[in-house]
């Protein structure tokens, strides 16, 4: 399966809808992302300072209010009115320290003469930094984890705390600590609707561009696909109507030229193919004409030989028998002469009967194929050392005519070659009917050759041409002609002819 072939990936690497996608969201998602990043981090920054100032504004007026409770010595006011400004919960602690760090005044009395030291937590951020460099807010966390926005706002002498204080040494230090939990909600809040914000536009701009990319180019590529794929499977008739002057418009064009050229070659090669096919039924017509003509020949000449040869060798015998009563007994060279004579007429009749066989053997016509082709190779083989098998034990009937005078034309050429080119000791012919084919086999254990060799098959060489007439009389009847050899190791000749029903 595709999926399979291309791994978890693979609806996005076989889809161009997903790879466009993928490669507008990716740029969206980054460009936007960092906007929104940007801007939060800005608008937490503003918040921060806005807070910042706030505290501060709110430091000095509180510190001017505590300052005139100090200088009128009002001390039990200034405890109320610490008590008064933590009652609204804006703030969360509000010390006033001397320059110690101890707790001079708190709401509620609660941690009054405690100090405070530098090394804590949540006073080490500012004052392990250099004096001038000390920030007057910084967001801490206190002990119990709430983040808190801590303002620490000096109240410097003046003139009229000179008599209790030492002018270089401030008044004392007001420290606020500002819960942040309603700020921190109203930035998560931010965070949240900026998120939905960047989310919306980037769904909003994938549903557009995917609209605009299916409507400009996807629907166009996906018919381009379904043209070459119907071009694929053979319709080469197919156009597509794209009249757009770009890459894809480009490319349907030069999908129509193709298919014009390849319809116009495809005509060109249907006229030729069909040439060819007449050509080759009218040769093979002429063909088994030739054959026909051929065997017919061999008929009559085998026939004529048989007659009139056969009838003039035959009064010669005679004639010799009736010539040997007239010579006396006592005249021994002539009766030498007349039993030459005799042993030639023998002769040339037996090299007669012979030719006949090669000719026309009447064997394939009295007894069938497997008879003539035991009698033949019989005879052949007989004075040539090489020792001859036949098996026939699936192999029954009779078949065509014609078709038992073509095996047997090139059962007899195989055993030609195996004589003239083998050099083989062993020779076995195999007739078998299997399944409406009839298989024939020429097997021997000569030197055996290269059947891959185009010439055998072409009729450059001796070899060649036999093997040709061969081939070309298996195809007469719808056969296959397959050889197998290797030098040293022998060679077949395998001949499947497909019967029809009732050969």
């Amino acid at each position: 399966m595709r999926w399979e072939r291309h791994g978890r990936f693979g609806p996005i690497r076989t889809s161009l809808r997903a790879k466009v996608t993928l490669g507008v969201l990716l740029p969206l998602l980054l460009i936007l992302g960092g906007i929104t990043a940007v801007q939060l981090w800005r608008h937490e920054t503003v918040v921060l300072n806005s807070t910042a100032l706030v505290a501060a504004n709110a430091g000095h007026v509180i510190e001017e209010s505590l300052r005139h409770e100090i200088i009128e010595s009002h001390f039990d006011n200034v405890q109320e009115l610490l008590d008064i400004i933590t009652e609204g919960g804006n703030f969360r602690v509000v010390y006033l320290l001397d320059h110690e760090g101890v707790v001079l005044f708190a709401p509620g009395g609660i941690g009054v003469g405690t100090q405070l030291s530098n090394d804590e937590p949540d006073c080490d951020p500012c004052h392990r930094l250099e004096e001038d460099e000390r920030p007057a807010s910084i967001v801490v966390e206190t002990e119990d984890g709430q983040r808190v926005f801590r303002s620490m706002a000096p109240m410097e002498n003046t003139p009229d705390c000179a008599e209790c204080h030492q002018e270089d040494e401030p008044l004392a230090m007001l420290m606020t600590d500002t819960p942040m939990t309603a700020l921190e909600a109203t930035l998560t809040a931010d965070f949240w609707e900026n998120l939905l914000w960047l989310t919306s536009a980037v769904v909003i701009s994938v549903m557009v561009v995917n609209v605009v990319l299916n409507q400009l180019v996807l629907q166009r590529l996906q018919r381009l696909t379904q043209a070459l794929t119907g071009f694929g499977h053979g319709r080469h008739d197919l156009r597509l109507s794209d009249s757009e002057p770009d890459e894809i418009g480009q490319l349907a064009d030069a999908f129509n030229e193709m298919g014009q050229h390849v319809e116009a070659e495809e005509a060109e090669n249907q006229a030729l193919s069909e040439n060819l096919r007449q050509q080759s039924a009218l040769r093979g017509q002429l063909l088994e004409r030739l054959i026909t003509a051929q065997e017919d020949e061999r008929k009559r000449l085998a026939r004529e030989i048989h007659d009139e040869l056969g009838q003039a060798m035959g009064g010669l015998a005679l004639q010799a028998e009736v010539l040997q009563r007239f010579i006396s007994p006592e005249d021994e060279p002539s009766r030498v002469q007349l039993a030459q004579m005799k042993s030639l007429i023998t002769a040339t009749t037996d090299s007669m009967y012979d030719m006949i066989l090669a000719i026309r053997p009447s064997a394939l016509d009295d007894l069938g194929l497997a008879a003539a082709l035991r009698a033949h190779a019989e005879r052949t083989l007989a004075n040539t050392g090489i020792r001859f098998e036949m098996d026939a034990a699936q192999f029954d009937g009779r078949l065509p005519p014609e078709m038992e005078t073509a095996l047997y034309r090139m059962f007899q050429e195989s055993l030609h070659n195996i004589i003239r080119h083998a050099s083989a000791k062993n020779v076995r012919f195999r007739l078998a009917r299997r399944g409406g084919i009839f298989e024939g086999k020429i097997e021997d254990d000569g030197r055996g050759f290269n059947p891959n060799d185009s010439y055998l098959l072409r009729g450059d060489k001796p070899r060649g041409l036999g093997l040709l007439g061969m081939k070309e009389r298996v195809a007469q009847f719808g056969g296959k002609l397959e050889i197998e050899s290797q030098y040293g190791g022998g060679t077949c000749v395998c001949i499947r002819i497909p019967l029809q029903e009732g050969d």
